[in-house]
């Protein structure tokens, strides 16, 4: 190799081996360094020509990844940049190769041709000529193969690297050059001939129209998304796709889809009139997944994304809905109910003997905060929205939102400091949620009492009301020490206001005395009602909190924790002193 390596000096490119070329550049490119004395020219000469290698795959490959290693330091070294530019020439090598039988030359081809237009559009602002009209016409005309699965994900990608820089003029650049296109490929792939489409190809044709929709900017009416999220055809494909995990990457682009503030209404509209005709049963939800293979569980357990991804979809069809029609009381009780009969049948009901419907949708969504907060808050705005009608039988539609926050609590144990995670966690809509919920929990805290009472007698002894007040006051004691010290990652003082004026005062027959602490103990704590100082010492941990109403006849809205270097937590603290 050292003598034919020194044979470049003499300035004849043709006397070198393409091999050595691309197994020095690549040397090169572990390195970081740029081969000084290979020029430009020749470089992309050599990789263009390991491009083109029709009978020598190895050789193709590394020419592959150096073209995609080179442009992606472009932004480095100069010499990068150079090679770069004598690449854009010959891109339409990299596009002829998409359709190539092996399967890795394809997919790196792909790889390299999408690294070059992200280049060209980073410097140019404009799309390379030969990749645009390859992908449009592919995606128009060609049938399922490599060929039209490489145009995917090319497109994809870039649309995503463009979507994570935020780069919102070269996206739109994007979508309009691949609007028609791509509405194209839906139409043939989404329809009634979807049954014969390959299911690389259709499970790579939801991503790209997942990221056109993400991609969409919302304009009058329907906006333009709802022409890629193709509800009808979608949901077609969620009860007859030739293979499952096509059916299910099918059900969790609607899912998505409908989370999105901006989701298309039609996608409400199909879904709900897909429910009224009885679509739910048709769809099938195969058993829970191990790794190893497929197992059927012992309590009939299925496959719980899949049906967490229909039950979000149902509950958002309808919260969007009724926020629409103002008459849609009947048709939303109805597509609820249909939905927590389903999920029954599919294993998702409580370990009770219960036809307790609320209890569904937290036994659902418990394993998934983000979607747990997303149900919850879409099921509190249809019970909201029909709370006159619905008095009477709160739990008739499954949608009491106390029973959820009860359940919600007793999934994490009553502990505050569980709450205070989703409250601080920007992943999941939870801190909305729990400002509605208190808001209405202020007018209706009757109400909760009832949810609690019931819930006792389902599951003897449960002592929800102590429970849930305890936890609440434990929740704003926590907030209120932490914004003191400057650690809350957020203003929180009308959070704290809600949950001192939601917070219901609990029974007093349920209730212990206050605990008297010594001159030590007293030391670490002062408790402030309306700015007055308790006197005596008496500290009210949660489970006593209502005393406090009874002494001094207001409900305590402030607490105040000095010497707070030496204080620990409050729960493990107050617990332990209790005891004593």
């Amino acid at each position: 190799m050292s003598k034919m390596a020194a044979s470049p000096g003499d300035g004849n490119p043709s006397s070198v081996s393409p091999v050595v070329v691309l197994a020095e550049l690549y040397e090169y490119s572990v390195i970081g360094t740029p081969p000084n004395r290979r020029h430009a020219e020749e470089v992309a000469r050599v990789l263009v020509g390991g491009v083109l290698a029709e009978r020598e795959t190895e050789v193709c490959c590394l020419a592959l990844t150096l073209i995609g290693r080179t442009l992606a330091g472009s932004r480095l070294h100069r010499f990068h940049r150079d090679v770069a530019e004598h690449l854009l020439r010959h891109s339409d090598v990299l596009v002829a190769r998409f359709g190539s039988e092996e399967q890795m030359i394809s997919h790196l081809a792909a790889k390299s041709a999408s690294s070059c237009v992200l280049y060209q559009l980073r410097q140019s602002g404009t799309l390379q000529p030969a990749w645009r009209r390859m992908c449009q016409q592919v995606l128009a005309t060609s049938p399922a193969g490599p060929r039209l699965d490489a145009c995917l994900w090319s497109l994809s990608r870039v649309l995503r690297r463009l979507l994570r820089d935020d780069s919102k003029e070269l996206v739109q650049v994007l979508v309009t050059a691949f609007d028609a296109s791509a509405k194209a490929a839906a139409a043939r792939f989404l329809g009634d001939a979807h049954a014969d489409a390959d299911c690389d190809t259709l499970c790579l044709l939801f991503d790209l129209l997942e990221l056109l929709a993400t991609a969409s900017t919302p304009d009058d009416g329907e906006g333009p998304e709802s022409a890629y999220v193709r509800a009808g055809a979608l949901l077609g494909a969620v009860a007859g796709a030739p293979r499952y995990f096509v059916r299910k990457r099918a059900a969790l682009l609607l899912k998505r889809a409908a989370l999105r503030s901006s989701g298309p209404a039609d996608l409400a509209r199909a879904a709900l009139d897909a429910v009224a005709a009885d679509w739910l049963p048709s769809v099938a939800v195969a058993p829970t997944a191990f790794f190893g293979g497929t197992v059927r569980a012992r309590d009939g357990g299925r496959d719980a994304t899949m049906l967490r991804a229909l039950g979000l979809l149902v509950i958002k069809s309808v919260e969007r809905h009724v926020a629409a029609d103002d008459r849609g009381a009947a048709r939303a009780a109805f597509c609820l109910s249909s939905l927590w009969h389903f999920l029954r049948e599919k294993g998702v009901r409580p370990t009770s003997e219960t036809d307790h419907h609320c209890a569904v949708l937290p036994l659902l969504f418990g394993e998934q905060d983000d979607d747990m907060a997303e149900a919850a808050k879409a099921a509190l705005a249809i019970f909201l929205h029909f709370r006159e009608r619905w008095q009477r039988d709160p739990c008739g539609a499954g949608c009491n939102p106390h029973c959820h926050f009860l359940f919600l609590l007793r999934g994490l144990s009553w502990d505050e400091r569980l709450l205070l995670d989703f409250l601080i966690s920007a992943e999941t809509c939870f801190l909305e949620y729990l400002v509605r919920y208190l808001r209405y929990l202020r007018s209706d805290r009757g109400a909760l009492a009832a949810s609690c009472r019931r819930l006792d007698a389902e599951r003897p002894p449960e002592d929800a009301w102590r429970r849930a007040t305890g936890c609440l006051l434990r929740l704003r004691l926590l907030i209120a020490r932490l914004q003191s010290k400057k650690l809350f990652p957020y203003k929180a003082d009308s959070l704290l206001k809600l949950l001192t004026e939601a917070t219901p005062p609990a029974e007093t027959a349920d209730e212990k005395a206050p605990v008297h602490y010594s001159e030590k103990q007293r030391s670490r704590f002062s408790t402030t009602v309306n700015g007055e100082k308790i006197k005596g010492g008496h500290v009210f941990p949660a489970e006593g909190a209502s005393q406090c109403l009874q002494t001094h006849g207001q409900w305590p809205k402030k607490v105040t924790l000095q010497n707070e270097q030496k204080a620990i937590d409050t729960k493990p603290q107050m617990d332990e002193m209790n005891k004593k």
